[in-house]
């Protein structure tokens, strides 16, 4: 029984032995996997794979037909052979029993990683109608899959603003990202999405592919300027490991992977102006009020009237400084403009220059019609020279109110002395008149005297 039984396990064995089961064990043809380059291979690149085939039979094999058919995920490649004749096998201890042969084969950029089968059937007699061998050599393929955000389309925010912000995912890997998920949420909430959610599936990104994924997004209109982080989270299905690959197919280990990362994006930067007509002077200086009608503050704003074809500046600087103007504030710049035509509305451009939220220096560019009224006597015939005529005219006038002023001095002082004399000669004229009275009264004091003597 023992016997027996080992005779049925050697029969066995020998039933279930490739060699065996592919009919061939009479020749004693095998063909085995040196090696493979690169090792692993990974999605996308050329595998070199040298095989050897051995005759360890008692027979010389010849005319040997070494052909490859490759299959997913392998392909052939452009100006390669996968059909080569190796020529004699010598029988068995013979110095060429034996051949090396190399074949190059592309793999397929969505292939997941595993072992895959390579056919390989071996031809005795120079006809594919003398197959020999055929075998499945399993080729390791190494596929790292790996994601990046590559790119955020915007860099800054304006509140208030609703912005359409789009992230760029990048497939950095060697191999498919598949049943992608991408979110992403502002530190306290400062940023939302408006008419979706911060979630978006992507179902492929092929290996150097970029996908991407939008969102409308909004800021509070009185968010303070300054750069807020935005956390960004993608998840994807990751096939660590794959089973060799049967006619049916299996798949293990597959689960999802999880990439985190942070970005920065600035709340603030620019802002926008409005220039409104005020008035106009008699001699050509034009008001203007200036209004920062944005939603971000601007520091050191200048105002100025470029060189243009209908509008100059006639007297003093083009630019006005404005200092600095808060959202919803505005002020008043004055220019001394001449239009190039008298009664027309002619555009006039201005250009605005501040230091926005973020510290950059920013230039707008303004521009409205403004209605060329007719100028006065004085204004249109005022020349260059005039300055010094208005300045002698000034000090002509400065002489003037002095004469006057010391002709009223004199003038006082004369009637002063009038009224002086005058006293003097009241004085005299009464001071006369008692005199008189005096004299009258001594008459008639000596005629009673003369009478009283007459009398006695």
């Amino acid at each position: 029984m023992f016997a027996v039984f080992t005779v049925l396990l050697i029969g066995l064995s020998l039933f279930s032995s490739p060699a065996f089961a592919l009919g061939v064990q009479d020749k004693g043809l095998t063909i085995d996997l040196l090696n493979q380059d690169p090792d692993p291979v990974k999605p996308g690149d050329v595998l070199e794979v040298r095989l050897s085939v051995q005759n360890t039979g008692y027979d010389e094999q010849e005319n040997c037909i070494v052909t490859i058919e490759p299959d997913y995920p392998f392909r052939a490649l452009p100006g390669e052979e996968l059909s080569k004749n190796i020529g004699t096998l010598g029988k068995r201890y013979e110095d060429d029993r034996g051949k090396v042969v190399k074949f190059k084969l592309g793999v397929e950029n969505d292939v997941n990683e595993g072992k895959y089968p390579l056919k390989v059937y071996l031809y005795t007699g120079g006809s594919k109608n003398g197959l020999s061998l055929t075998k499945d050599l399993i080729i390791d393929i190494d596929s790292e899959s790996n994601a990046e955000i590559e790119f955020i389309s915007v860099e800054k925010m304006v509140p208030g603003t609703k912005t359409d912000l789009t992230f760029g995912i990048k497939n950095v890997g060697n191999s498919p990202l598949k049943n992608a998920m991408f979110s992403w949420e502002c530190t306290d909430d400062l940023i939302l999405p408006v008419g979706s959610s911060n979630v978006k599936h992507i179902n492929l990104i092929d290996i150097g592919e970029t996908a991407n994924v939008s969102f409308d997004v909004l800021t509070n209109v009185n968010t303070r300027p300054g750069l807020y982080k935005l956390d960004m989270v993608l998840t994807y299905d990751d096939i660590e490991e794959l089973q060799t690959i049967t006619e049916a197919g299996t798949v293990e280990n597959q689960k999802r992977k999880e990439i985190k990362s942070k970005a920065g994006i600035y709340i603030g930067g620019t802002t926008d102006f409005d220039i409104a007509f005020m008035e106009r002077s008699p001699t050509g200086a034009y008001t203007f009020s200036v209004s920062n009608i944005g939603n971000n503050g601007a520091n050191s704003v200048k105002i100025s009237v470029p060189s243009q074809a209908n509008w100059s500046v006639t007297d003093g600087s083009n630019s006005v400084i404005l200092g600095n103007l808060q959202k919803g504030d505005y002020t008043i710049a004055d220019f001394n403009l001449k239009p190039a035509e008298i009664g027309e509305d002619l555009p006039i451009k201005f250009e605005i220059s501040y230091t926005s939220s973020d510290g950059m220096r920013q230039v707008e560019e303004k521009e409205l019609n403004l209605y060329s009224s007719p100028f006065t006597l004085s204004s249109e015939s005022k020349q260059p020279g005039e300055n010094s005529s208005s300045g002698f005219f000034s000090y002509k006038l400065l002489f003037l109110v002095l004469a006057g002023a010391a002709a009223v001095l004199v003038y006082r002082r004369q009637q002063k002395k009038n009224a002086e004399k005058g006293k003097t000669d009241d004085g005299e004229m009464e001071k006369r008149n008692i005199d008189e009275v005096d004299t009258e009264g001594r008459k008639i004091d000596e005629a009673e005297m003369d009478k009283k003597q007459k009398e006695e």
